[in-house]
């Protein structure tokens, strides 16, 4: 019979079960079992609750593994933080968990830690869910950092917007720029900041709003309120010199139980009769997937063909 171990925040911890009987003999057992995985020394996570959890989740685990051993507090930073705050990222979460350090000099390895100085003077931080994590504006400028903007939009627009249980503003998000005095990446995270929006509903929205503007095309309205004698219906993209409206189709409104409430098919309907109005309002919709996002040139020629404008020309031709 499997020995019942205590559970810290879903870890078993050797310091928490070494006053235990045969502690030692039965973890190593259960482990070469496999209904305990090692995380890393002294943290291990029971086979079901890993096997349940999502990448975000197995990171969050990794997190607390490295925060409940460490020898002095640690903050976390980067895409650990994120995984914290429930902030999206654009990137699979990683093995490796971030956490904030002051520069001693280099030399220092430790197995699945990735330790960073960058901004460690200027951060600020928060407790989150009992971790110790870099601000929500510091998160979001870290991760979007080393990315291009079609990357690092989604990150940033969540932090402005409705999903985000926190919500900043964009002279947060500046003032934080100013805050970080970092050597290189400034203008690029400006940029990312400027283009940010509240508006943007997800993060596929906001990768193809931020594709459109690298390709081009003229900024367009976000979530414009269309009315007829049914109600309200807010458009992803209108364009409303041109008449144009995009929208675009993320797969998770088909397996998201919140959306789909386990008929995809519903679904399905629901916005063909809701294309069907807005079509009565506008001249062109146009919806667009993640592959369109994917294959720049195949979403330009939608664009195109629906007769987007470009900057700096106007819809009918002229400049």
């Amino acid at each position: 019979m499997e020995h019942d171990f205590p559970l810290r925040n879903g870890l078993v911890l050797s310091r928490d079960i070494q006053h235990l009987p045969s502690a030692t003999r039965e973890l190593k057992r259960q482990v070469a079992r496999g209904s305990l995985l090692r995380l890393r020394r002294g943290a291990y996570v029971p086979s079901d609750v890993w096997g349940a959890a999502s990448l975000r989740e197995r990171h969050i685990l990794r997190a607390r593994s490295v925060v409940e051993h460490a020898e002095s507090p640690v903050i976390l930073a980067g895409y650990s933080a994120a995984a914290i705050w429930g902030m999206p990222v654009f990137e699979e979460w990683p093995d490796d968990v971030t956490v904030l350090d002051r520069w001693k000099g280099g030399g220092r390895s430790e197995p699945g830690v990735r330790r960073t100085a960058a901004g460690f003077g200027t951060a600020e931080y928060a407790n989150v869910d009992g971790f110790p994590v870099t601000s929500l504006a510091r998160t979001a400028l870290m991760v979007a950092r080393p990315q291009p903007l079609t990357r690092a939009i989604g990150t940033v627009d969540w932090t402005l917007g409705r999903h985000c249980p926190h919500p900043l503003t964009k002279d947060d998000l500046a003032n934080e720029v100013r805050r970080m005095n970092l050597r290189t990446g400034t203008r690029q995270l400006e940029e990312v900041v400027r283009f940010a929006s509240a508006h943007s509903d997800s993060f596929g929205e906001s990768r193809a709003r931020a594709v459109i503007h690298t390709l081009g095309f003229q900024q367009p309205e976000l979530q414009a309120e269309f009315r007829d004698e049914e109600g309200s219906m807010f458009a992803d993209f209108f364009w409303r010199s041109a008449s144009v409206v995009v929208e675009f189709d993320g797969k998770v409104k088909y397996v998201r139980d919140e959306y789909a409430r386990g008929n995809p098919a519903e679904v399905v309907w629901r916005e063909k009769k809701r294309e069907d109005r807005l079509r009565r309002q506008v001249r062109v919709v146009v919806r667009i997937v993640t592959a369109d996002i994917e294959e720049p040139v195949r979403l330009e020629r939608l664009l195109l063909d629906a007769r987007v404008p470009r900057r700096g020309i106007r819809a009918d031709g002229g400049r």
